[in-house]
């Protein structure tokens, strides 16, 4: 009996080094491109906390296939490595609440935060309309070469 307990611990630890490194999307949106260059076509828009498995890695770009199986490229600056830690099991907050992440991805932090409280004249629906547009890839990379931007 213990040989079979032993023989499922270790097919269940090789199970685990085999499988690919899982990769978490650390960005509030990005995209999962059909090549690694950011004007690429995108494939599918990935969220947020989205887990992503690596494939393989080409420069600053990770090859992933999503929850729902496209293969696409994402840039390493949009996700991190996804790290098992023990902070879990223990009582109480741990880490950003998801109103400090999404203010922090709106640039705001505890300085400008103090400055900009009382002060008037300042629309954040504005900021929320801004980041709600979704400009496809194509689009964006006509308005670079018609305005010869480099």
């Amino acid at each position: 009996m213990k040989k079979k307990i032993c023989l499922l611990g270790f097919l269940a630890a090789a199970t685990l080094l085999l499988a690919g490194k899982v990769l978490v999307v650390k960005v509030l949106r990005s995209q999962l491109l059909a090549k690694p260059d950011f004007l690429s076509s995108t494939l599918a828009t990935i969220q947020k906390g989205a887990r992503l498995e690596l494939i393989e890695t080409q420069d600053h770009w990770y090859l992933v296939k999503n929850a729902n199986g496209f293969k696409g490229y994402v840039h390493q600056s949009a996700v991190a490595e996804n790290r098992v830690g023990l902070s879990g099991i223990m009582p109480g907050q741990k880490g950003a609440s998801d109103e400090e992440l999404a203010l922090a991805a709106k640039g705001f932090n505890e300085g400008n935060e103090k400055k900009l409280r009382g002060s008037k004249g300042y629309n954040f629906a504005d900021v929320d309309w801004v980041l709600d547009w979704n400009i496809a890839n194509p689009a964006l990379a006509a308005f670079i070469r018609e305005g010869k931007l480099k």
